[in-house]
Order: structure tokens, then sequence, then C-alpha cells
């Protein structure tokens, strides 16, 4: 299975982005999207003529089997900058890149809830875009540990399960 990892902080150096290749080194044909911090601001009179961002973008998900969408907490939500995303990747209307794809939901945070806040948030923006949610989402508190110790086993492990029930996206 071919498996994308977006990731949704704009920090270089963030825990979601080392989260994300984590589990790119980890996961078999696995790729990681580029950041998001290139793509333009949604505006629908750009949906004609998107940015070659928008569109590579949108290519990398339509062409992968399964999506992997790990996101920071910020405010008990998820970031703009991720909203974006779902937004260019929900248009056209109805017939968006991740309309009907398999997507497992992951949030990552120093606290000690791991960002469960933030992803109810994701998975409620991913739903309406048309992803079809795979199982239960994971959460990762205390990333900053898990990653600084090298112990990423069983977030892998619940990714790579949750992939492993995922209906095929047409």
């Amino acid at each position: 299975m071919t498996v994308l990892v977006v990731t949704g902080s704009a920090r270089t150096a963030s825990y979601t982005r080392a989260l994300g290749e984590a589990l790119v080194a980890a996961l078999p044909d696995a790729e990681l999207a580029p950041r998001l911090t290139a793509l333009p601001f949604y505006d629908q009179d750009l949906e004609a003529t998107p940015a070659a961002e928008v569109v590579a973008l949108r290519a990398q998900v339509a062409a992968a089997e399964a999506v992997v969408v790990v996101t920071p907490e910020y405010n008990g939500s998820i970031p703009g900058l991720l909203g974006n995303a779902v937004d260019w990747l929900s248009r056209p209307y109805g017939a968006g890149a991740l309309r009907g794809k398999p997507v497992v939901a992951v949030a990552a945070s120093p606290g000690g809830v791991g960002g469960a806040r933030a992803v109810v948030a994701l998975r409620t923006v991913l739903g309406n875009a048309g992803a079809e949610l795979v199982g239960p989402p994971v959460t990762v508190p205390e990333v900053d540990q898990l990653l600084e110790k090298g112990d990423l086993d069983a977030v892998v492990r619940a990714v790579r399960e949750l992939l492993s029930t995922a209906p095929l996206a047409a």
C-alpha cells in the first residue's frame, strides 16, 4: 500500500514533522509530503488556476492508496496551515483529492493528552472533505520525549494496524 504522510506544523524542526519522518522510515512504500508552508491561502477565485504547489499536493494525495495526517495541537485545534491544505484538497467541490481516500488521523503533543482535542477537529474537517476516516485516531502524548528516546514503536504499530484495515482507495 502506498502511503502519503502529511504533517501540519510550519516549524521546520517540529515534533509532528519528526514523527512523520519516523513513520515514513518505518512504513513500506511511504512518502513524506512537502511542508505545507508553500501552499497559498485557499481562495475560491484561484480554483480554476491553482498554484503549482497545490496541483502537486493534490496529485500526491490522489496517487496514494492511503494518507496519514499528523497534526500538532494549536489552541485546542489544528493549525491554520493544515486547515488550509485540507481546504485545497477538498476542492473542486465533490471531487477533491481527499474524497473517498482512506485517512488515518494522528495528533501529537508534548503535553499529556497528545493532541486529543486537535485530532477531533482534524477528523471533523477531513470527514467534511470526504475522506474515509480509518479507525480511531492515534494520539501521541509527550511526543518530544518519545522522539528523544527513539521510542516510537507503539505509534508505528498503531498506524500500521490502522492502515492494514483501510479499504483501498478507488
